[in-house]
């Protein structure tokens, strides 16, 4: 449950931050960069961190001690890097 929660925030967030230059990106014809920007983009940061951040913190205290790979809290640090991305992202020049 904590990662379809932390995956469904970052991902609103995604287009409530990106839905004005998604927007305009396809009236463009650009939908590539749409999809980039509002799907892929954040999910695959979400991933690596959550992954990355999972087997650190199941090397460094053990496996017994680690929920599931999906039932993690961990879950949250990969969204918050993610929405920070995100954020960089919409803040940045267009």
């Amino acid at each position: 449950m904590h990662q379809m929660i932390a995956l469904a925030l970052t991902l609103i967030v995604a287009l409530l931050l990106n839905g004005g230059a998604a927007a305009q990106m396809v009236s463009a014809g650009y939908w590539g960069g749409v999809i980039g920007s509002l799907l892929f983009g954040p999910l695959i940061v979400f991933y690596v961190v959550h992954t990355l951040v999972y087997f650190v913190v199941r090397l460094i205290r053990g496996k017994d001690r680690v929920l599931s790979y999906t039932r993690s809290r961990i879950n949250y640090v990969g969204a918050v890097v993610a929405i920070l991305g995100v954020l960089g992202a919409a803040a940045g020049p267009a």
